[in-house]
């Protein structure tokens, strides 16, 4: 009943997240927004959940964990309300904003705990049957997101955060366990450096991640500003973290000089940029590129495959992990990564039936379950138990690090080859070139001869069509061109497996 509890207060994080993502271009069109500022509803999220799972470890001990928990199930939820009745762009921006800092809560926390109570022969077993439950409620979020929207409004995606927020206070309230105060000194004192300098990296990273595509990136000096802000305010926090004269320590940096937590940042920031990124483009394409302009609730009937999958193979992960080790099966997963995104690449034309994408996102499932099984497991889950909680949090701060820029890359990506393929089409798409002026003037024939417009009219129409083919054409090659960058992602991640120590296996 404990790890029920904890499934269902992080649903409504995992829902939330997957769902906001399909319905993303209906958000956009309510407010009015292009493409780019539409991103900023995701990076605002994962921002500020950033900055909460930094500050998770003291506000937990401080607060006293199930008090903390559940706080943060409440305020997810009210968040979750402010999201659905926002009647501005900026308004919707603050309350997902408040919603990622007590996502972090939920998304730290559900994993901290088990890390806490549970001993660590049946610690598996427990993190493979909450994951199971966070995969089956991407599927049902999934599911619902698209159904809702095309039905009544996406606004409505939100309301069931408060159903998943009652039946989680319900049960964590009876049993979760009265965890007594930890005796350390930082949960009394308050590291007012550390949090500052978090602060500031975390602003100015939001605000250049949010106005870097508009501004045009660093070519914008005030783009440029930011970035070096943001840079200097995180390198000073983690120098401040593992100085000497700081006493009381938001995160116990020092545990990088050990190899586990090493490779856990490392690794984090690969993990935290393969989920926001990998599948990011894919309902953008499906629903605004492809042809057959796919419907939310039949683009969230497809997306989760990759769910149900996950879900199926997840249970085998822990048989696959001791037989094999972690760094073979993180290798494998990251594997499944390329494949399936070259698979993706492979797939992104205009004539491409929307059921052949099952087969990528049903691979990329087989890197999804087992990367992040592996990852904890072989990396803080060796850390000494004094240490474990501190080990869990920095993880989690540069993984969600890595989720902040998982789909900023991904969205730069995008624009940048649009641009690219673009230029590069219409240098031969010009009105004199002979095979243009031959298309143009049969269609403008048969325009004339259907539908009884002049002939210039009809010319000035089928230019219009060529151009409209042309933009499709060149936003399908960039949008291939992003799955092939993620392909890129996990190759570079794969070089960085071998920091992971070794992991005695099960002998067969």
């Amino acid at each position: 009943m404990l790890l029920f509890g904890l499934g269902l207060a992080t649903a409504a994080e995992f829902y939330t997240f997957d769902g906001v993502n399909l319905v993303l271009p209906d958000m956009a069109g309510s407010f009015g927004i292009s493409r780019d500022q539409a991103s900023w509803i995701l990076t605002t999220y994962s921002s500020t959940m950033f900055f909460g799972v930094a500050l998770s470890i003291w506000l937990a001990a401080h607060l006293h964990y199930r008090r903390y928990i559940i706080g943060s199930v409440v305020l997810f939820a009210i968040a979750s309300i402010g999201s659905s009745l926002s009647t501005s762009f900026e308004s919707l921006l603050f309350w997902r904003a408040i919603e990622g800092f007590a996502g972090s809560g939920l998304t730290m926390w559900w994993r901290a705990s088990i890390y806490m109570l549970v001993d660590r022969k049946s610690r598996s077993t427990s993190l493979m049957r909450v994951s199971v439950m966070l995969y089956l409620a991407t599927t049902v979020g999934l599911l619902y997101s698209g159904l809702v929207t095309d039905h009544i409004s996406w606004r409505l995606i939100f309301l069931p955060n408060v159903l998943f927020a009652i039946a989680a206070i319900a049960v964590l309230l009876r049993y979760y366990p009265d965890v007594p105060p930890s005796s350390d000194a930082r949960i009394v004192n308050v590291d007012k450096p550390g949090i500052t300098l978090i602060g500031i990296a975390v602003i100015s990273l939001q605000v250049m991640l949010s106005r870097g595509e508009i501004d045009g990136w660093f070519e914008s000096p005030h783009i440029h500003w930011f970035a070096w802000i943001a840079v200097l305010a995180l390198l000073l926090f983690i120098g401040w973290e593992m100085s000497e004269r700081n006493h009381y320590p938001l995160l116990r940096l020092q545990l990088i000089r050990t190899r586990p937590v090493l490779s856990a940042i490392f690794l984090g920031i690969f993990a935290g940029t393969i989920l926001s990124g990998s599948l990011y483009a894919l309902p953008e394409y499906l629903r605004g590129v492809d042809p057959n302009r796919l419907n939310a609730t039949d683009t969230g009937r497809l997306m989760c495959v990759y769910a149900l999958t996950a879900a199926a193979i997840r249970p085998f992960v822990v048989t696959g992990i001791a037989r094999y080790g972690q760094r073979k099966t993180i290798a494998f997963a990251f594997t499944m990564l390329v494949l399936s995104m070259l698979v993706f690449a492979r797939l992104i034309t205009t004539g491409t039936p929307e059921i052949y994408y099952a087969l990528p996102l049903a691979m990329y499932a087989f890197c999804l379950a087992p990367m992040l099984s592996s990852i904890g497991s072989g990396t803080v889950g060796k850390v000494e138990a004094t240490s474990q909680l501190d080990a869990v949090s920095i993880y989690m701060t540069f993984r969600q690090l890595g989720a902040s820029l998982g789909v900023t890359l991904a969205s730069i990506v995008l624009h940048r080859r649009e641009t690219l393929h673009s230029s590069r089409l219409y240098e031969h798409l010009h009105a004199t070139h002979g095979p243009v002026v031959a298309w143009t003037g049969g269609v403008a024939e048969q325009i004339v001869g259907r539908a009884g417009t002049s002939p210039i009219d009809a010319r000035l129409m089928a230019l219009k069509m060529l151009s409209e083919a042309g933009a499709r054409q060149a936003s399908t090659l960039a949008y291939a061109d992003v799955f092939y960058f993620m392909a890129a992602i996990g190759v570079v991640a794969l070089c960085v497996v071998p920091l992971m120590p070794p992991s005695p296996v099960a002998k067969q």
